[in-house]
């Protein structure tokens, strides 16, 4: 097997013997393409359990019954317990679940980090205009400190939300040490704090137990992870402290209203399976691609933006053009790349302002290009990827 240093003449290698254009996808915290497993899920459920899980006839049961049987697997995989888990439509409406949630509550205090999802952050001003206080805690280099959380938690504090890992650098929180900070406040203030933190680009991608993790809440999504997108899942601790804006139908245990969707369920947790299956050796795998490409970008003397210890998934740098213009370069050599999060209209805007949260000098946010693995992507890719890399900032 080649070593890390042979990926780019591997890479020159397969692309001098084939006349096919390059299409290399180095995108994947935007969105994953479905793997044929899951692909395969989706086809069988929807062929073999198309009725409506709610009705009582036989097919209805019948699709009921595997409905419950996929949540079973989940929360095997996840290591809670199935009544915790609950069918979204992806992160943003598990995450829109808890947050609306609170406009039932006499308005306190809500706690954000600096460097959380939009899909976070678009509540402050909502919980704002409802009479809530809210503060966004610094994240210096990335990371929250449980000190700077510990100075944000007053007596009215009811939420506190910080991110698993940043999808724009890959830096990995201390979530463990987090909620400790919290729970500890609460010997204090007597009062519950809800901790919620936005697993997404956790999922499958790093070591990450909920079950040894004192959380309240988290949120994760199908498509990140080769499995199909408009499909989501909301973990609650407590369900029964839950209150929901609208149950609607009163489906999945009257958290979420509207009729499953089974077969991208399905595909969700073949995706899931196969992410977790002999997870430490694809992630060393994919951190070899990564560590190589940091040597590149060094060499070139590029700033680095993820923290040394990120998630080996997502790897930012500061590029020498604009990042729109060096995501241009990269795509006329057939190579996606991104220069922001895909979830927001103003992508690059959000990347900037999470950078400068993190002190990232404000020129080296505006040049940030993400560069984000899957367990598809090859050794020959990433050393092709090095390649074009070197060939545009050489000029």
């Amino acid at each position: 097997m080649a070593s890390l240093y042979d990926f780019a003449s591997l890479a020159e290698k397969s692309r001098k013997q084939s006349n096919m254009p390059m299409n290399l996808y180095f995108d994947n915290a935007a969105t994953t393409p479905m793997s044929d497993k899951a692909m395969e899920a989706y086809i069988r459920t929807e062929r073999e359990f198309f009725a409506n899980p709610s009705s009582v006839h036989a097919e209805g049961i019948k699709a009921k019954k595997e409905l419950e049987r996929i949540r079973r697997s989940f929360a095997s995989m996840l290591g809670v317990k199935e009544e915790c888990l609950f069918f979204t439509s992806g992160a943003t409406e598990s995450i829109a679940s808890v947050f609306s949630s609170l406009l039932f509550m006499q308005p306190g205090k809500a706690i954000i980090s600096r460097i959380e999802h939009e899909a976070v952050a678009s509540w402050l001003p909502v919980l704002s205009y409802h009479g809530w206080k809210t503060e966004e805690v610094k994240a210096k280099g990335g990371f929250v400190r449980p000190e700077d959380l510990a100075s944000a938690l007053t007596p009215d504090t009811k939420l506190a939300a910080v991110m698993a890992v940043s999808n724009v650098t890959g830096a990995i929180e201390d979530i463990e040490a987090l909620v400790k900070t919290v729970r500890e406040y609460e010997k204090t203030s007597k009062r519950k704090i809800f901790f919620f933190s936005d697993s997404v680009q956790a999922l499958g991608k790093i070591p990450y137990s909920l079950s040894s993790l004192d959380i309240d809440g988290a949120s994760f999504s199908a498509h990140k992870i080769n499995g199909p997108r408009g499909i989501g899942l909301l973990y609650l601790k407590n369900p029964s402290a839950f209150r929901p804006l609208s149950s609607a139908g009163g489906q999945e245990r009257g958290k979420r209203g509207g009729t499953e969707n089974l077969p991208a369920i399905a595909g969700f947790e073949a995706a899931l399976a196969e992410w977790l299956e002999d997870a430490d050796t694809k992630r060393h795998r994919i951190q070899g691609m990564n560590a190589m490409l940091r040597e590149t970008i060094a060499s070139l003397d590029l700033p680095i933006l993820s923290p040394e210890n990120a998630s080996p998934y997502i790897l930012s740098f500061a590029s020498p053009y604009p990042s729109e213009v060096f995501v241009r370069m990269l795509s006329d050599k057939g190579i996606s790349a991104s220069s922001g999060s895909a979830c927001s209209n103003n992508a690059k805007g959000e990347s900037e302002k999470i950078m400068q949260a993190m002190g990232i000098r404000s020129d080296n946010a505006r040049n940030a290009v993400r560069l984000s693995f899957s367990n598809d992507t090859s050794e020959e890719d990433a050393g092709y990827l090095a390649s074009a890399i070197k060939e545009i900032c050489n000029g």
